[in-house]
């Protein structure tokens, strides 16, 4: 029972790592596109055919960070419910 506890406890502090750390990725990949968008708004001369590729990156990036997030997050509710299955 008292290695079954240790175990809830690491899954917690991992997933609270986890989740910290992504928040942090998250707020600095969110700062470089805004970066960018104010970048490419003081070039008149850049189309909007040429802005286009930049911004299905980062709408890229986004999403695929969100998909992996929640991947990660159900792995974790996964072993939680491992954990507390007897």
């Amino acid at each position: 029972m008292e290695m079954q506890k240790v175990t809830q406890q690491m899954i917690g502090f991992r997933r609270m790592m986890f989740n910290n750390t992504c928040s942090a990725i998250n707020a600095m990949q969110d700062n470089s596109e805004s970066m960018m968008n104010a970048f490419l708004k003081q070039f008149p001369w850049i189309t909007d055919e040429a802005r286009r590729p930049l911004k299905n990156s980062m709408a890229f990036v986004r999403e695929s960070r969100n998909h992996y997030q929640k991947l990660i997050d159900e792995g974790y509710k996964y072993a939680e419910k491992m954990m507390n299955t007897k």
